[in-house]
């Protein structure tokens, strides 16, 4: 379900890029990222984790179909509302935490074309 809210309510997650208001992912978590980011009951961690500096958006509906999910590399995610680009970078912890799961980290504040 999109989230309610004026853009400026809105924030992204720094590794995948969904928008959420704060409160979203601090009762819910992250969607996609929870297992890593661990966010839901923590405000401090909502803060280092998401952005409000976010370029376009991208309703998501049908992720296995659409071109421009697989282009943002959110083909495997949730439905939902996504940045195309998201300013900033997670805590160290978080990059580790991916990297030593087997993952990448790739960066949601750039257009990659690998």
């Amino acid at each position: 379900m999109p989230p309610k809210g004026k853009r400026n309510d809105l924030r992204a997650c720094l590794v995948c890029s969904i928008l959420q208001t704060a409160n979203g992912f601090l009762t819910q978590g992250c969607p996609n990222c929870e297992d890593i980011l661990e966010m839901r009951g923590s405000a401090d961690r909502v803060a280092e984790c998401t952005s409000i500096q976010y370029d376009g958006m991208i309703a998501m509906i049908e992720p296995e179909e659409s071109w421009v999910a697989r282009w943002q590399r959110i083909d495997k995610r949730a439905r939902g509302l996504y940045a195309v680009r998201v300013t900033g970078r997670p805590p160290p912890d978080v990059i580790d935490a991916i990297e030593s799961r087997g993952g990448v980290y790739r960066p949601r504040d750039a257009v990659d074309d690998n």
